[in-house]
């Protein structure tokens, strides 16, 4: 029984097609980044697009696409992990991001991601051990904006929204300037739940605990945009953990 089962399982084995050049990888990888929400998929995603990049070095798409994997792999998949992990993670996404610029400087999803990679690995980090990356960060998304400021659902404002709140207000912190980033990149991309959560946050730190709350709200009962529905259990436990704070 026991050699039946081991042939049987070679056999399924030997049936599943392996990525055999930079095109399949990238193509697998892709399938892997789609089903992300299982924590194999991630790590095979940023495994996979690894490959791609090694195969063709001239991959821009591989290169960004890499960039996002590691930003989900080392924020959602990783994100009990120790912060040396994880700005392991997104060093290499920077890596990538810089890579893919240097490829195409027009192609606004390598500045996208590496301002977004710049953020995360400086939370990692410690806000006041990475004040230096701020400008790094904001000229990634003000290059993003001039090229698609609709990228990734109004992503630049929304990392500048999040950036400003995050920031002590001697280094240039300032929640307004936060909502006003934070509003324009709802109204661009009504359906991503991430904004709407960090516009909350921003809304309660200034005292308008019902804009607040009717953010939150959005949050919790809103169909996931299939675009980002792998993100949204984390984000809908965040909101509610805040609603129930406000409430």
């Amino acid at each position: 029984m026991k050699m039946t089962s081991l042939l049987a399982t070679a056999a399924v084995l030997l049936a599943v097609p392996f990525p055999a050049n930079a095109s399949e990888d990238l193509a697998a990888a892709r399938a892997a980044y789609e089903a992300r929400a299982d924590q194999a998929s991630a790590k095979r995603a940023v495994d996979l697009f690894a490959r791609a990049v090694q195969e063709d070095p001239k991959s821009y798409e591989a290169r960004w696409e890499y960039a996002r994997a590691a930003y989900y792999y080392g924020t959602y998949t990783r994100e009990d992990a120790p912060d040396s992990e994880r700005m392991a993670i997104f060093q290499a996404g920077i890596d990538r991001a810089k890579e893919a610029i240097a490829l195409d400087d027009k192609g606004v999803d390598g500045h996208f991601w590496l301002g977004v990679l710049y953020a995360v690995y400086g939370e990692a980090k410690g806000i006041f051990k990475s004040l230096a990356l701020v400008p790094d960060v904001r000229r990634e998304m003000e290059a993003s904006i001039a090229i698609d400021p609709a990228v990734e659902g109004w992503g630049p404002d929304r990392v500048l929204g999040r950036m400003l709140y995050k920031l002590p207000g001697f280094k240039g912190g300032d929640n307004e300037k936060s909502i006003e980033h934070l509003e324009r990149s709802v109204k661009g991309a009504p359906t991503n739940a991430l904004t709407r959560l960090y516009l909350a946050e921003t809304y309660k730190s200034e005292g308008r605990k019902a804009d607040a709350i009717a953010q939150l709200e959005e949050v919790v009962r809103m169909t996931p945009d299939p675009r980002w529905a792998a993100e949204h259990p984390y984000i809908t436990r965040q909101a509610e953990k805040l609603l129930k704070k406000l409430r």
